[in-house]
This record gives structure tokens, C-alpha cells and sequence, in this order.
């Protein structure tokens, strides 16, 4: 029996790349724990805007956070959750975040930024819960 065609060497070597896919994808949680803290703190100056150049410069930072964001995670080859994962995270997310700022935040939080700041953290819940999945996943 060849050593190329050896099923104990042809596991191993799947082990070794095994570890080094897991490696790779060990910058997706960090950056899904540096989205949770963007977001808490994109909330909590929602009740800060008001005037337009607010606004504006507010909607600048979001689009460049944006930018920003997808330019990075498009630098990792190694994307450690599937795009249904992915996803189910985003709509939650989405969902959080419409309706803290179009309706929970102003109906019962008025300008109060620290309550901003606590309904920062339920919004971003998503994303912190898949930074702790994909971290037990990838840790090994």
C-alpha cells in the first residue's frame, strides 16, 4: 500500500487541514463582537440627530461603517458560517434595529441616551450570539 493512498495519512492530512480552516476563520467572531459594540453605539446616538447636517453626517459614518465592514470580511477567504446562517442572524438583526428606532425607541424612550445605549444591546444581540456560535466552532 502506497503512503499517498494510506487511510491513517489521509486522515491525518484531513485533520491538519481541518485545523487550518478553523484557524483561518478565527477573525469572524472578533468581527462580529466589533459590530454588536457599532451597533450599540449607532443606536444610542439615534436620539442625538436633530437637525439634517446630523443626519447626514450620521448616515455618512453608516454607509462608510458599511464600506468598511464588507471590504474586510471580503479579504477572508475562510468564511466559517454558511450564507443561511448568515442570514438568520442579519434578519434579526434587522428586525431589532427597525423596530427600536422606528417605533420602541421613540415611542417610550424619547432622548434618553443610556436607555438607547441598553436598547443598543438587545439590538445587537444577533450578532454577539453568533460571534459566541462560530467561536465554540472554530476554537478547537
Amino acid at each position: 500500500m502506497h503512503e499517498d493512498t494510506d487511510p491513517a495519512v489521509m486522515l491525518g492530512h484531513a485533520e491538519q487541514i481541518q485545523v487550518q480552516i478553523r484557524r483561518a476563520g478565527r477573525w469572524y467572531p472578533a468581527l462580529m463582537i466589533v459590530f454588536g459594540v457599532l451597533t450599540i453605539g449607532i443606536v444610542a446616538w439615534v436620539p442625538v440627530i436633530d437637525d439634517t447636517a446630523t443626519a447626514i453626517a450620521f448616515a455618512l459614518v453608516i454607509v462608510a461603517w458599511i464600506v468598511g465592514f464588507s471590504w474586510w470580511k471580503s479579504r477572508h477567504h475562510v468564511r466559517p458560517t454558511s450564507r443561511r446562517d448568515t442570514r438568520k442572524w442579519v434578519v434579526a438583526w434587522a428586525m431589532l434595529y427597525v423596530t427600536a428606532v422606528s417605533w420602541f425607541g421613540p415611542t417610550y424612550l424619547d432622548h434618553a441616551v443610556g436607555w438607547w445605549a441598553l436598547m443598543g444591546v438587545v439590538v445587537a444581540a444577533p450578532a454577539f450570539h453568533e460571534a459566541i456560535r462560530v467561536w465554540l466552532r472554530v476554537r478547537r
